[in-house]
């Protein structure tokens, strides 16, 4: 359930988990484009092996080589948490916490592939989309003892 430092059940809040979920369904139906979408022209996205793609025309080219490659018949697991908080009224920062990549067959995330991502949004003529993307892989076992 997102939490937000507006008011629970907003209408921005709920804009937001829509476009969340379309992100989501975009992975489910490979289609790169789709994904893209969900993103401003400009956007920066950092995926979870540190790969960096500016741009939602990039984006859309990388994404889809991966749906018709490696990630063909992959989707999204629901994150265990997400939270949403607006530091301004036209930008939000989202994040979610225990998303892995499925594989067709998996029903639940392995251990080793949960990760954290970090989205920001802005509304721009009065569309939310994301700006900005990280995703970084949940370290196991806490810090090492080097």
């Amino acid at each position: 359930m997102p939490t937000s430092n507006s008011d629970p059940g907003s209408a921005d809040e709920a804009e937001l988990s829509r476009l969340l979920a379309a992100h989501a369904a975009a992975w489910a139906a490979g289609d790169g484009a789709a994904f893209a979408a969900t993103f401003t022209p400009d956007a920066d996205f950092v995926s979870v092996i540190g790969e960096f793609i500016r741009g939602r025309a990039e984006l859309a080219a990388v994404m889809q080589e991966g749906f018709d490659g490696f990630m063909k018949g992959t989707r999204l697991s629901d994150p265990e948490t997400t939270t949403i908080r607006f530091p301004t009224p036209d930008v939000a920062v989202m994040v979610t916490s225990g998303v892995c990549v499925l594989r067709p067959g998996m029903d639940g995330c392995r251990p080793e592939d949960p990760s954290v991502q970090t989205r920001v949004a802005v509304r721009c003529a009065g569309e939310w989309l994301f700006t900005t993307f990280q995703n970084t892989r949940i370290r196991l076992g806490g810090p090492s003892a080097d």
